[in-house]
């Protein structure tokens, strides 16, 4: 019976059109979609502005600071500025009395009333995302999401709603929402899509907090050219050392070697940084227009991770060494991942965390083995791995295919690794044609299509896994239509064969079929009881998300899903805060997101 329900899927799919959404996934290259061919390209832009983060498919923390509060670009505990007030008084004393000026034309000049990269029109969320809401309740859950977020899809859905031309809220600056919205990014570890979004802002607009904010994040881009704009004003107004000594790094970078020169020893004399830090200031001005300096980087020097190290140390070729990355936050592998300047090593250590917290798409992902894979001097492990992704799409026959996939798979020894293989396969596996003799594969295949949003793909399958299987479940979630109700007699089909702790799997089943509408009420609350939980449990958070749906905020929806998917994978999201964010975002048109988001809860959890 499901799987007739499944199949009438096939032919209803067909023709459905569905909006495809890009972003950029690797430093400054081309933005690159997410999605698969055979979505429909989205409109035209109508100006030459980045493409948006990725959307659902048939529809579609620094770890220096804490969110709020002002960014130090250095490592915890280093002393890298003078605390003295006489010296500070002094140092005005030497300082130019001026303020820079910014040459912009009236006409030119950019509203705060709405700061993005894309409209609703090429792919964005609609100008009215947020409605009333207002502004200080908004900027309190962004700063209260603290980093990388347990669904790959959610982390998706987020980018691009941080990224769309929405109306600047009421009670707050555009200027200061930018900074916020940025941040977020920072910290979920899109830097790329940071740095274009705070540069959407006129230099002559910079609040202190985009100030505070935009620094961390040209350093995680390692673009040292970004911060020149605004450098004289950064350091003014918040007298931070990085922004001190961005001052001899730009004026070095205009072929000003001279005042380069003074600012450096002012820096040295007054302590704005020391150590290992200074030196990668000394070098960074050394690598300016006849910058004819010679320094010497000593990491073992180095106590720390920070984004000044990470930022200056990738920009000037002395790149830190892993032991300084391993004490980053997870979401610095994303930074990694979409770095030019970042060795192929770093890159290869780095794609996997970055393609399982949706930073990197399947293609990106791909793109880097396949680079590592011709590089001469790989190791013999990266060589074995590019033979096996080889076969996986380009293998004599489906058998051969599938079996490179199933190697791959296993190979994973931790939770990233086996999540981001099913995402490294996700297009090969949409090219195996359906068929009995590959049921035993099913679940898997089906599992890696839905991690890049080949749904309909995968629901060609719908006549080939059993009743009550993984594949089944996937199915029942990610299909874009879907006759009739799942029972209470499927679901624990389903529960049978469920070997998660604690009949997670299942919990997460329930939540998402329940959200999505696809299980009646009573069966709902029938296996609730089997399975001693409540996923329609009410807290203040779900009154918040549902009475945001109902007033058709999806921007506000959103956010709030955001601030409830925080964790390291998804044992740590609780079965109710599924079911609320999958209806909440089905109400206001998020179809497509709250499918993938319901599949992947089940697939990885």
């Amino acid at each position: 019976m499901a799987k007739q329900r499944i199949s009438t899927l096939l032919c209803a799919t067909a023709g459905l059109a569905a909006l495809v959404y890009t972003i950029p996934v690797l430093g400054q290259q081309g933005p690159e979609s997410l999605l698969p061919p055979g979505f429909n390209d989205p409109p035209p832009p109508p100006t030459a502005r980045p493409a948006p983060p990725a959307s659902s498919p048939s529809t579609s923390r620094p770890t220096e600071a804490v969110p709020g509060s002002p960014v130090s670009g250095t490592a915890a505990g280093t002393d890298t500025g003078a605390t003295d007030e006489e010296a500070d008084a002094e140092e005005d004393e030497e300082e130019e009395d001026t303020e820079p000026r910014y040459d912009v034309p009236p006409t030119a000049r950019r509203s705060l009333k709405a700061v993005g990269l894309f409209t609703d029109i090429s792919g964005g969320f609609p100008a009215d995302a947020f409605g009333a809401m207002d502004g200080k309740f908004l900027t309190q859950v962004i700063q209260r999401t603290n980093g990388p977020l347990a669904s790959r899809w959610g982390t998706i859905m987020v980018r691009r709603l941080l990224a769309s031309r929405t109306d600047t809220p009421a009670n707050v600056n555009g200027a200061d929402w930018t900074a916020e919205r940025s941040w977020l990014l920072l910290r979920m570890g899109d830097a790329v899509v940071a740095r274009q979004l705070v540069q959407q802002v006129d230099p002559d607009r910079y609040t202190k907090r985009l100030y505070q904010v935009s620094m961390p994040i040209f350093l995680a881009n390692a673009d040292l050219s970004a911060m020149c704009p605004v450098a004289e004003e950064g350091a003014r107004v918040t007298r931070d050392p990085t922004w001190r000594m961005a001052q001899p790094i730009c004026a070095s970078l205009a072929g000003e070697q001279g005042r380069a020169t003074a600012l450096i020893n002012q820096a040295r004399a007054q302590g704005w940084m020391k150590g290992t830090d200074l030196l990668l200031g000394e070098k960074a001005v050394g690598a300016g227009v006849q910058g004819r300096r010679s320094v010497k980087i000593e990491w073992e020097n180095a106590k720390g991770f920070s984004t000044w190290r990470h930022g200056i140390g990738q920009a000037t070729g002395v790149e830190p060494p892993g032991s300084l990355y391993a004490e980053a936050g997870k979401q610095v592998n994303g930074w990694v991942a979409q770095l030019p300047t970042a060795t192929l090593a770093s890159k290869m250590r780095s794609a996997p965390a970055a393609a399982t917290m949706g930073v990197l798409s399947n293609r990106a992902l791909v793109d880097i083995y396949s680079i590592a894979f011709e590089d001469p001097d790989a190791p013999s492990q990266i060589k074995s791995r590019g033979e096996l992704l080889q076969t996986a799409y380009a293998g004599r026959d489906d058998a051969a295919k599938i079996g490179a996939m199933a190697d791959i798979w296993d190979s994973g020894s931790n939770p990233i690794e086996r999540q981001s293989a099913l995402v490294l396969t996700a297009r090969a596996a949409a090219l195996v044609a359906p068929s009995a003799d590959h049921a035993g594969d099913a679940d898997r295949l089906i599992a890696s299509m839905l991690s890049a949003g080949f749904d309909r793909q995968a629901i060609r399958w719908a006549s080939i896994v059993e009743d009550g299987s993984l594949g089944w479940g996937l199915l029942a979630c990610a299909a874009p239509r879907w006759q009739g109700s799942v029972d209470e007699g499927e679901l624990d089909d389903f529960r049978s064969n469920d070997d998660s702790d604690d009949y997670l799997k299942s919990k997460f089943l329930l939540a998402g079929l329940a959200g999505l509408g696809r299980v009646e009420a009573g069966d709902v609350g029938g296996f609730s009881e089997t399975l001693g939980t409540n996923v329609r449990k009410q807290t203040a958070w779900s009154r918040a998300i549902t009475a945001a749906a109902q007033r058709g905020e999806s921007g506000t929806v959103v956010l709030l899903a955001a601030a409830a998917l925080q964790g390291e994978g998804w044992q740590d999201i609780p079965p109710h805060h599924l079911f609320h964010i999958v209806r909440a975002l089905r109400q206001v048109g998020l179809d497509g997101e709250a499918r993938m988001i319901a599949a992947e809860a089940v697939s990885w959890s």
